[in-house]
C-alpha cells in the first residue's frame, strides 16, 4: 500500500515537472550573444523559444504562492545576500554569493524603496553550482538591475517569502 501511494506519489511530481517545464523555459543569453543562438541551460531540457508565452509571477505574486509549489518569478536582481538579509549588498562591491534578491522593479538608489522585506525576494543560489556560477554578483555584478526569469521551489528563505532549488532561469535581454 505504501509502495503503491509513492509510486503515485512520484508519477504525480514527475508529470507536474514536465507540464511546468515549457511555463518557465528561456535560453541564458551570454553577453553579445542573439536571442536565437542556443546557449547552455542548467537543466540542459528542450528550449522554448516563444518568449511570449511565459507563465511568470512578479515578486509581489510570488510572496504569495504556497510554499513548495514550483513557481516562475519575474523579477529584477537588485542585491546579493549571504546567511541573512541583513548582510543585502545593493550597490558594489558584492560580496555574498550564496543568493540573490529579486524585487519587481529596479533598484533606484536616488530614491531607494527597498528599506523593507515586503518588496524583496530572497533566491538561494546554493543547490547548483552552474546556477551560482551563472547568477551570482560577486561573478557577474553586470547582471545587478537586469530583469531574471526564475523557475524554481517557493520557500521559506532567510525568514521571508522566497526561492529554493532553481530548476531555470533566463537573463533578459537588454
Amino acid at each position: 500500500m505504501v509502495k503503491t501511494n509513492l509510486k503515485i506519489t512520484m508519477m504525480a511530481v514527475a508529470m507536474a515537472c514536465v507540464s511546468l517545464t515549457a511555463a518557465c523555459e528561456k535560453n541564458v543569453f551570454d553577453e553579445g550573444s542573439k536571442p536565437d543562438e542556443e546557449q547552455p541551460r542548467p537543466d540542459k531540457g528542450v528550449i522554448n523559444k516563444d518568449t511570449a508565452q511565459i507563465d511568470y509571477m512578479t515578486v509581489a505574486e510570488a510572496q504569495e504562492a504556497t510554499v513548495g509549489e514550483v513557481i516562475c518569478v519575474r523579477g529584477y536582481i537588485v542585491a546579493s545576500c549571504t546567511r541573512s538579509m541583513r548582510n543585502a549588498d545593493f550597490t558594489e562591491p558584492f560580496e555574498g554569493s550564496t543568493a540573490i534578491i529579486l524585487a519587481d522593479e529596479p533598484a533606484d538608489l536616488d530614491d531607494f524603496k527597498y528599506l523593507t522585506d515586503e518588496h524583496l525576494f530572497p533566491v538561494c543560489l546554493t543547490e547548483y553550482k552552474d546556477v551560482r556560477a551563472a547568477l551570482n554578483l560577486v561573478d557577474n555584478p553586470h547582471l545587478w538591475n537586469r530583469l531574471v526569469y526564475i523557475r524554481g521551489v517557493k520557500s521559506r528563505y532567510m525568514s521571508m517569502p522566497g526561492l529554493k532549488k532553481v530548476l531555470q532561469y533566463q537573463v533578459a535581454a537588454q
